[in-house]
């Protein structure tokens, strides 16, 4: 629909718990279906069925929709961000390679979400998910994951890095709202392994 502009940010969902998607209609008359996800003095964002987000200038909405953006208690994207704590690059002489990396929350506003990271290291002569662990948050705050590799070469560690996904399952399924990862391209784990799951 030529009044949708899409927005260029990829598979992102923040909603409220209220919002639930709806039928929108522009006013010429053409609809699309889509859920409210962001809204500001000028716009409303609307995530549709294929993930992506579309934003709509309300004066393009009908006087219905514009309502309905008006009253609606949505807010801005969760953001996160993911810095290593300590590495324990077998110093010890344990023949172990311990990391920790610590997850910072903001804006959460309540909302229910899980929050997974995969450690990465060498599966099957490449780069896989080593380890994965997933807990559950509803606030702002910081939490702290834990590994331990175990070293296969004298050359040096399994290690190769981290993805963590802020994650919500929504009206059409698992959404990453957030992403961080110790390399950018790092972050296709989180989008290969929803992709494994449908």
């Amino acid at each position: 629909m030529k009044f949708l502009v899409p927005l260029a940010i990829g598979l992102i969902l923040s909603a409220s718990a209220a919002e639930t998607s709806r039928v929108w209609t522009d006013v010429k008359g053409r609809k699309v279906t889509g859920k409210l996800v962001g809204k500001d003095d000028k716009s409303a964002d609307i995530l549709l069925p294929s993930g992506k987000r579309s934003k709509i200038p309300l004066e393009n909405l009908s006087e219905a929709d514009r309502k309905h953006v008006a009253a609606a208690d949505v807010h801005p994207d969760p953001e996160i961000t993911a810095k290593t704590l300590s590495l324990d690059g077998n110093g010890a002489g344990t023949k172990l390679d311990k990391r920790a990396v610590e997850v910072t929350l903001s804006k959460i506003h309540g909302r229910k979400y899980s929050v997974t990271i995969h450690w990465l290291g060498p599966v099957d002569n490449t780069v896989g998910i080593y380890k994965s662990e997933t807990k559950e948050v509803s606030a702002d705050g910081k939490l702290k994951f834990e590994v331990t590799y175990d070293y296969h070469t004298k050359a040096g560690t399994d290690y190769k890095g981290f993805v963590v996904g802020l994650g919500q399952d929504g009206d059409f399924g698992r959404q990453w709202v957030a992403k961080a990862a110790s390399q950018k391209p790092f972050e296709r784990f989180l989008e290969e392994e929803t992709e494994k799951e449908e």
